[in-house]
C-alpha cells in the first residue's frame, strides 16, 4: 500500500507543478471534447484517450492544464507524465484530492524532511523491484503461502485458529 501512495504522490506532484488550477465541480459535459483537441494535447492525453469524454470537466481542465506544459518536461519527465497519467485519471475525485492534501502537506515541510521521505521511497521502491518476481523471493517454506496480515491486537498467528480446531 506504501507504494500506491508513493505513486500517487509522485503523479500529484508532477500533475501539481504545472501549476494546476483550483478545481471546480463540472460535470462531464463541460470542458472540450476528445475530436476538438489539438493534434498534439490528443498525442499527450493519449493514455487517456478512451476515458476523456467521460470525464468530469473539472479533470479535462486539469489535465488540459498540465499537458500545456508537457513540452517544457525534460524527456524523464514526460515518460513519467505518460506512465503514471492512466493511473491518475482512474482515481476517484475523493482519492486525487486526498492526494493534492498531501501534496502539499509535503511541501511543507522542511526541506531535509521532504528529503529523508524521498530516499524512503526510492529504497521501498528499489526493494520492491528486487523481490518482485525474484525466484527465492519469498522465505523458505512460504510457498502457497498467503503474506500474513498486520498485526491487529488481540490477533493470532497465522494458523493458530486452524490447529486450536482440531
Amino acid at each position: 500500500m506504501g507504494q500506491r501512495h508513493a505513486l500517487i504522490a509522485c503523479v500529484l506532484a508532477a500533475l501539481l507543478m504545472f501549476g494546476l488550477p483550483a478545481g471546480a465541480a463540472g460535470t462531464a459535459d463541460q470542458g472540450p471534447r476528445w475530436e476538438t483537441l489539438s493534434p498534439d494535447m490528443q498525442q499527450v492525453l493519449a493514455p487517456v484517450a478512451g476515458d476523456w469524454d467521460g470525464m468530469p470537466g473539472y479533470q479535462r481542465q486539469r489535465l488540459l492544464s498540465a499537458a500545456k506544459h508537457y513540452p517544457k518536461l525534460s524527456p524523464a519527465e514526460q515518460a513519467r507524465f505518460r506512465a503514471r497519467l492512466p493511473d491518475w485519471a482512474k482515481l476517484s475525485h475523493e482519492k486525487r484530492k486526498e492526494a493534492r492534501e498531501t501534496f502539499k502537506k509535503f511541501h511543507a515541510l522542511p526541506t531535509e524532511k521532504r528529503e529523508a521521505i524521498k530516499q524512503r521511497w526510492k529504497n521501498t521502491a528499489e526493494a520492491a523491484n528486487r523481490g518482485a518476481g525474484a525466484p527465492g523471493a519469498r522465505a523458505a517454506g512460504q510457498e502457497g503461502r498467503p503474506a500474513p496480515a498486520p498485526p491487529t491486537s488481540g490477533a493470532r498467528p497465522a494458523g493458530e485458529t486452524a490447529t486450536a480446531n482440531h
